[in-house]
């Protein structure tokens, strides 16, 4: 066996490289060698047998047996191009030339290997099935008989390397579910194993046993330089230590005392804006992962805003989790962009920081999942159900980690389908997961409890407590616990209405003249620049947020809007912020007065929670105005003439929400005539989104209908989208995979990424300029807006200038991304300018 190893390592390559070839059955060791380290403790495979693990294990090793074929060997040695890539001539070889070998040596039921088979040779991103004879007969041609014969006889080798191995008791419905963490480990372990600073090309003449002590030795050093080694947890000796805090809130007590589930588990936590649901989460999350439930976390936000707020949170809160430093990744499309996070990066090698990331990790956004603490946004999570190229490897990172989703309810139908079929992934995998909310409609919540139940293969059962806040726990068994109210989110928001623009203008100018400080939350952009004019002609010192500046700009005015309203904010007397839906949920922010435009209850709840937000620093007797207030442009509810009821009113912002939801918030909040928190929240959600909700105004019926439609079909777009888990890897993906541009995770108008530039007599410049990194100047130079609003002369892509930059760009870049130099006074072309202080503006 030791010749014929010899002769199949040179006869077979399987890299290439300046520093030569590596043979093609040492790149498989490599792999197998990291597939141990990687399977050995996650979640996915804990209830497997070591024999079914080792089984796991030569299967992953054997992802590239398809490099054992005359086609492959054409393209490395001779530069031809291949009829079939290897992994397709992988699949052949398992399922119709190798599996006799394997059915003897491992055992099990033959379909359940297939579906296996599927997923260890789709590692470069989806399934490469073939039923076809005549496809069949022509890759068999591909792979050639010396190939074959070669094949069986490294596979006969790799078994006695790797002995133990058994699928006994796997059957073909437990292979579909594992098979989607079987790709997982495979793509992680191949993509590990195929960097060449871990794993140099080895001399040919070495013999297998050699070899693959040697490549567990390079696999040990790789993982741990990957930033995918485990890291102790810290020992909990009471939660005050764990999250920092020197007295506990209600939630944060629930969340040490309540009994966890024996399994996986969903847990719902819901609480008013401010309760200390985040610090409750990571509480329960340490928990859970002492327990075995996993070995980190991945909290899920709405935004990149939300992101980047949690990602400064876990910084300072990873020394407190693990006992050593973990890895700690932020994962979005601008998470290079955030300056703690670039000081992380690379920083493996540095001891000083309590929390790093391997440049591995952070060099792809797939790859960033697999950090032991994960922020990112939730479609990064999204992407992992959808049929996009390696949506496995992202799948492989969440499952072993408690996924924490924050903002639950702020998901559309669409994105709700795709959440509710990442829980219940995540549980069919074995994972665990916490959902955070302030304004969770009962019926949603129901949703997610049934989704997860569903992937653990129970039957649905009824979440019927409305207790308010409240702690449940969701596994095989389902129980919920009321939870008392912190103090700090004990109050009532009196409402009152107004119904023009000019009213607004007088209630800011008044508060603001006493020194309040104070916010109008507008729905639209355009709205918003408007109410600036109107303020600033009444004297009042009036800033302007929303999300149509450059991000560069937009950060700067971020920045500091946060310096002057945020917790430790100073020189907000007297001031106003007109802003738009950026500030409800990403900015922590403290206000004495507000005036909103009439939104969504949940919107609603979510703007009211940034009033008198910072007690403990502006306590009562310090504020200007005798207690907070919520003051909403809205027509009279009573008095809907026609379906234009709530245009006259909000102008522009009347469009951003459905006219229903609109008239269903204002019966209730009006009829309220307060937010009362927490014990009315409750009762105002399911006023409008509960079974007893009133009926709409006739005039508005046309509306409602329009509104249910497209709900119901965004959710059937999702439910074709997304993956289908109990079907497995091989079928489950409905017919292939696609780039992630083609499944969206958001629907929604479409837009449109322009980047702004200055002429200089040297070419184009970027707007913003970047000293430090000019490289990102590009990318803070960015700006997006509905394409619906672009004139239609925008400026020419062809022009020399634009062009010769152009060229330097990827080609998604160049497609996707609209130049548009700015001229000194702000015109970009006829119909849009910009400028620094009122951002992207229509003519």
């Amino acid at each position: 066996m030791m010749h014929i190893s010899a002769r199949i390592a040179h006869a077979w390559p399987g890299k290439s490289s300046p520093s030569g070839e590596h043979p093609a059955i040492w790149h498989m060791l490599d792999v197998g060698a990291c597939a141990e380290r990687l399977i050995a403790g996650h979640r996915a495979f804990t209830a497997l047998s070591a024999n079914q693990r080792r089984a796991f294990v030569v299967l992953a090793a054997l992802h590239d047996v398809g490099k054992i074929s005359a086609t492959f060997r054409g393209v490395i040695r001779h530069r031809r191009r291949g009829t079939y890539r290897h992994w397709m001539l992988s699949d052949v070889l398992l399922t119709r030339i190798l599996d006799p070998i394997l059915e003897q040596a491992l055992g099990g039921d033959i379909h359940a290997r297939g579906e296996l088979y599927a997923a260890v040779s789709g590692h470069h991103g989806g399934p490469e099935r073939s039923n076809d004879r005549r496809e069949i007969a022509r890759r068999k041609t591909a792979i050639g008989t010396d190939a074959e014969v070669a094949a069986r006889n490294w596979t006969s080798l790799l078994l006695e390397l790797l002995p133990g191995g058994s699928f006994e008791g796997l059957d073909q419905r437990a292979a579909r579910r594992l098979s989607w963490a079987l790709s997982g480990l495979t793509v992680a372990a191949d993509w590990v194993a195929s960097n060449t600073q871990w794993f140099p090309p080895a001399s040919p003449d070495l013999s297998p046993a050699e070899y693959l002590k040697r490549a567990r030795a390079q696999a040990a050093h790789a993982v741990g330089k990957s930033g995918l080694d485990a890291t102790p947890l810290t020992a909990m000796k009471d939660a005050r230590s764990l999250t920092g805090l020197r007295e506990l809130r209600p939630m944060q007590t629930a969340a040490v005392d309540s009994e966890l589930s024996d399994g996986p588990a969903l847990v719902l936590l819901e609480d008013a804006t401010g309760a200390g649901k985040t610090e409750a989460a990571l509480i329960l999350a340490h928990r859970m992962m002492a327990s075995g439930y996993a070995r980190g976390l991945f909290f899920a936000l709405p935004t990149m805003a939300t992101a980047n707020a949690m990602f400064g949170r876990m910084v300072d809160a990873a020394a407190r989790l693990f006992a050593d430093r973990p890895s700690l990744s932020l994962v979005h499309g601008r998470s290079h962009l955030h300056s703690g996070f670039r000081a992380l990066v690379g920083s493996e090698d540095d001891p000083t920081p309590e929390a790093g990331c391997a440049r591995w990790l952070a060099d792809d956004r797939r790859r960033s999942l697999l950090a032991e603490i994960g922020v990112g946004t939730i479609d990064q999570a999204l992407m992992g159900v959808l049929p996009t190229r390696f949506s496995t490897l992202r799948l492989f990172g969440i499952t072993d980690r408690i996924l924490i989703v924050d903002e639950a309810h702020a998901y559309d139908p669409y994105m709700q389908r795709q959440l509710e079929t990442l829980l219940k992934m995540q549980a069919m995998n074995g994972g665990s997961a916490i959902v955070m909310t302030a304004t969770l409609p009962l019926e949603m919540r129901q949703r997610y409890a049934d989704a997860f139940r569903s992937g653990l293969g129970c039957q649905a059962a009824a979440l019927d407590h409305r207790d308010y806040p409240a702690l449940a726990i969701v596994g095989a068994g389902s129980r919920a616990e009321a939870v008392a109210p912190a103090p700090a989110t004990c109050r009532s928001v009196g409402v009152e209405r107004i119904d023009s623009a000019d009213e607004a203008v007088e209630v800011l100018a008044a508060n603001s003249g006493n020194g309040a400080a104070c916010v109008w939350v507008r729905n639209a952009v355009d709205d918003a620049i408007a109410a600036v004019h109107a303020l600033r002609a009444r004297g009042c010192s009036t800033h302007l947020l929303h999300a149509r500046f450059t991000l560069g700009d937009r950060l700067q005015h971020e920045e500091a809007v946060m310096d002057r309203f945020g917790r430790v904010g100073d020189q907000r007397a007297g001031q106003v912020l007109v802003a738009t839906q950026v500030v409800e949920a990403s900015l922590d922010l403290d206000f004495d007065v507000m005036v909103s435009d009439l939104a969504p209850i949940g919107a609603l709840i979510q703007r009211a929670g940034r009033l008198w937000r910072h007690m403990d620093r502006r306590p009562e007797c310090a504020r200007p105005v005798p207690g907070p207030s919520l003051t909403i442009l809205s027509p009279d509810p009573d008095d809907v003439a026609d379906e234009s009821w709530l245009n006259d009113v909000l102008d522009r912002g009347a469009f951003d929400y459905g006219h229903d939801d609109q008239w269903l918030t204002a019966r209730a909040v009006f009829d309220a005539g307060a937010i009362r928190a927490p014990e009315g929240l409750r009762a105002l959600i399911e006023a409008v989104h509960g079974p007893s909700a009133p009926q709409v105004p006739e005039p508005l019926i046309p509306a409602q209908m329009e509104h249910e439609g497209t709900d119901i079909g965004d959710a059937a777009h999702a439910q074709q989208n997304v993956v289908s888990p109990e079907d497995g890897y091989l079928k489950g993906t409905k017919g292939g995979v696609w780039s992630d541009e083609q499944f969206p995770t958001r629907l929604g108008e479409e837009e449109a990424t322009l980047v702004l530039a200055r002429r200089e007599p040297d070419g184009l410049h970027p707007w913003w300029s970047d000293e430090e990194e000019p490289a990102r100047a590009w990318t803070l130079s960015e700006v997006r807006c509905h394409r619906r609003r672009l004139p239609a002369e925008l400026p020419d892509q062809s022009t020399e200038d634009i062009a010769r930059l152009k060229a330097t760009w990827s080609r998604g870049k160049r497609e996707f991304l609209i130049v548009c130099p700015v001229s000194e006074n702000g015109v970009i072309c006829a119909g849009l300018r910009y400028d620094r202080q009122w951002g992207l503006t229509f003519s």
